[in-house]
């Protein structure tokens, strides 16, 4: 199952509930299944922290994360009127891998928001860097009409300066996401198959981390949970052999 919204971390909270105990009556429900939960800001997660990470012990939800930073700067995030800072954002992180330490974390940052100078720029590298994310998502700013970020046109970053940062911050994230699928070579584990793959006769599983992992087999798989192992680590995915 996936839990999808705009922002699944605000869910309830206008009926007097929280996206935990939702996560809590998914999890009560009889059967073989598990749930990925999507986007979560971090404003919106700290008050339920605690009963998050509680309830994400459950083996039914994928220890995986979405949780956008955008920025590295503070200044940047209240420009763009996010209400959260970078500690607090790191904050979340430390939490959720100091239960989970194999979770995936993807993450999301925009590049040139306008009055984003080197030094802003710089730090959201830093942050990539300290943090390592298995996943960015990275926007290049575009100026929507009739908003805020559309009048401050005296602070616009130029648009071959912000396609020169999304393309550093792209192979940074790249290197980084690398590095860390290495470290899952050689593991071993269940995964459910709920892919085609692109290559003809492949398949794409996922292991309890939300992991793609692809495997080869002429067989229909679509379905079915295997035993694996990974036998390679690429930027987006890891390779894997079924066995057992």
């Amino acid at each position: 199952f996936w839990i999808t919204s705009q922002d699944t971390a605000c869910y309830g909270r206008d009926r007097g509930m929280n996206l935990a105990e939702l996560l809590n009556a998914l999890c009560d429900v009889e059967g073989s299944f598990r749930v990925r939960v999507g986007m979560m800001t971090p404003n919106m997660v700290m008050d339920i922290l605690g009963d998050l990470i509680q309830v994400f012990k459950n083996e039914k939800i994928f220890k995986f994360i979405h949780l956008p930073v955008q920025s590295g700067d503070d200044q940047i995030l209240e420009r763009m009127r996010r209400f959260y800072s970078v500690e607090g954002f790191k904050r979340i992180v430390n939490a959720f891998r100091a239960s989970f330490p194999e979770m995936t974390l993807a993450t999301d940052v925009i590049c040139g928001f306008p009055g984003e100078d080197e030094e802003a720029f710089e730090k959201t590298l830093q942050l990539i860097g300290e943090v390592k994310p298995d996943i960015v998502n990275v926007s290049k700013f575009f100026a929507r009409p009739r908003t805020a970020a559309a009048e401050m046109q005296e602070d616009f970053v130029p648009f071959q300066e912000i396609k020169r940062r999304s393309s550093f911050v792209a192979r940074l994230a790249r290197e980084v996401a690398f590095e860390k699928n290495q470290r899952w070579v050689g593991w071993t584990g269940e995964i459910f198959v709920d892919e085609v793959g692109k290559i003809s006769g492949s398949w794409v599983g996922r292991n309890f981390a939300y992991k793609p992992i692809t495997i080869r087999d002429a067989a229909d798989l679509l379905g079915k949970t295997l035993r694996v192992k990974v036998v390679g680590g690429f930027p987006t995915y890891l390779e894997g052999n079924v066995f057992g």
